[in-house]
């Protein structure tokens, strides 16, 4: 995908260099070297361009068709190991979150802890004693103010499942 047709897509959606960075899970600079012409986009951002150009906006609300529920729900999120996949956290730090909104990609999430771009997390819902679900992530961007940080993350796989069933279960309470 040439440098133009990616400006092209990103200007038809109204969006800043960070908003489309955001969404297909990269980094503000990497957009703008490919609207540069600096780089190019791998196989994986293609595609995602290419949903966007085809999803597009819904010309009636200006609003981004592709499914994303702002919600603001309480996660628990723990830091990965980087040198190994183990299923056993016991130990391991967690801290608390309030999610922003959440897609079966990934997620945007606040917290007054810092955190670094490319950290691996493990992030946790709980609703009851017998509902809690986990999914593994990988931190895509950050923005951080004085009191608070602004975090994306892309999950490992794309969860639908496990998202529905969080969406469900926000919906019931």
């Amino acid at each position: 995908m040439n440098p133009e047709k990616i400006k092209q897509i990103r200007l038809r959606l109204g969006w800043s260099q960070e908003k489309l960075a955001r969404e297909l899970g990269v980094s503000f600079c990497t957009v703008n070297r490919w609207e540069k012409g600096r780089t190019s986009p791998s196989p994986m951002a293609i595609r995602g361009l290419e949903r966007l150009d085809e999803t597009g906006v819904d010309e009636d609300s200006g609003k981004r068709t592709a499914f994303r529920l702002k919600a603001r729900c309480p996660i628990s999120i723990r830091v990965r190991e980087q040198t190994r996949m183990d299923t056993n956290m016991m130990g391991v730090p967690t801290f608390s979150a309030t999610t922003e909104n959440l897609s079966s990609t990934g997620l945007m999430f606040k917290t007054q802890r810092p955190v670094i771009e490319g950290e691996r997390l493990r992030i946790g819902w709980s609703f009851g004693k017998d509902k809690h679900f986990e999914v593994l992530s990988k931190v895509v961007w950050t923005s951080n103010s004085d009191l608070e940080n602004s975090v994306g993350v892309h999950f490992d796989n794309p969860m639908p499942n496990v998202i529905s069933t969080v969406l469900d279960s926000l919906i019931a309470q």
